[in-house]
């Protein structure tokens, strides 16, 4: 279901509990056998449909609430954050959005650990043209070598075009190695990710840009794999419907209605690591990848990944 803009995306939730939740600040904790009603509008007529449970420990979202960005919204290159402002549990403008705000939306609508939705909180922040800024727009993200980093797996480097937008050159290479397969593996998404970099190397060279891809680099590039692995259902085997990754980019939707769920428990650090070296050992090119950027033993990749990862936040 979509929504105009001269409707409050409030008219559009129907609650079963008493205490109200505004879809921008996100508040409350459920009850697992509370049920929210997802609707479906049609004129100026909104009726009920079906009910859904509501998971337990998560808010009530109608998912079924969901508007392209228009004139004067702005977005980021990054699409789960695209598709919460969308489905208007970010400001749907994408702008002004602050830190409470920010680590509220990824801890209780995606379940992410507080530790990586506080840092990813801290580099948003970080990215707003005026220093020492309390909120942040969704197109600031684009700041390069900050959060968005070369090797995007849906948009392009920023040394050769716009790295905020979809770049659908980019994400056809990328889907289109996972052949026919109907879901995602380790090795599929390692397979996918390596291909990007190999792909960004050669279109810098041929450019005669510098490319950008040292032990950071290399570390998010896995670290954009594992949280779209971790958040979509694939934290501990890496297996998730490739029909959630093709919803997610190419419609900036949450696909809900093609049956995922928000995390039972959050998303830890630890499990960011167990993903990222799920995906490297999965990798049959990792120690040539590795040593071309200085990592010459796995005690150097393991150490680099746990130095890394918990002071970076990371794109997905």
């Amino acid at each position: 279901m979509t929504v105009s803009k001269s409707q409050g995306p409030s008219l559009l939730y129907k609650r079963r509990s008493e205490n109200d939740i505004s879809p921008s600040k996100p508040s409350g904790i459920g009850k697992a056998q509370r049920t929210y009603v997802v609707r479906r509008q049609t004129g100026l007529l909104t009726m009920a449909a079906e009910e859904v449970p509501v998971p337990d420990g998560h808010p009530e979202v109608d998912w079924s609430v969901w508007e392209a960005a228009g004139e004067g919204d702005v977005r980021s290159p990054c699409p789960m954050l695209n598709a919460l402002a969308n489905h208007h549990i970010l400001p749907h403008s994408g702008r002004g959005i602050s830190k409470p705000q920010i680590v509220s939306v990824l801890t209780q609508i995606l379940n992410l650990g507080s530790g990586i939705a506080a840092l990813f909180a801290a580099g948003a922040l970080k990215a707003a043209p005026e220093p020492g800024a309390d909120t942040f727009d969704l197109d600031h993200l684009a700041k390069h070598g900050l959060v968005e980093h070369d090797v995007s797996l849906t948009r392009s480097d920023a040394a050769l075009g716009d790295n905020n937008t979809f770049d659908a050159a980019v994400w056809r290479e990328v889907i289109g190695s996972y052949g026919d397969a109907k879901e995602t593996s380790f090795e599929s998404a390692s397979r996918a990710r390596y291909g990007r970099m190999v792909s960004a190397r050669e279109a810098h060279r041929a450019a005669g840009k510098e490319f950008e891809y040292g032990v950071k680099e290399f570390i998010l590039s896995y670290g954009e794999s594992a949280l779209f692995l971790g958040i979509l259902g694939g934290a501990e085997d890496g297996k998730i419907p490739l029909e959630y990754l093709k919803v997610l980019v190419e419609q900036e939707r949450v696909p809900f209605k093609e049956g995922w769920r928000p995390l039972k428990q959050p998303l830890s650090q630890s499990q960011m690591n167990h993903l990222i070296f799920s995906l490297m050992a999965a990798n049959e090119h990792k120690a040539a990848e590795a040593a071309g950027v200085g990592l010459g033993t796995m005690h150097a990749v393991t150490n680099a990944v746990t130095s890394v990862l918990p002071t970076h936040c990371n794109l997905m």
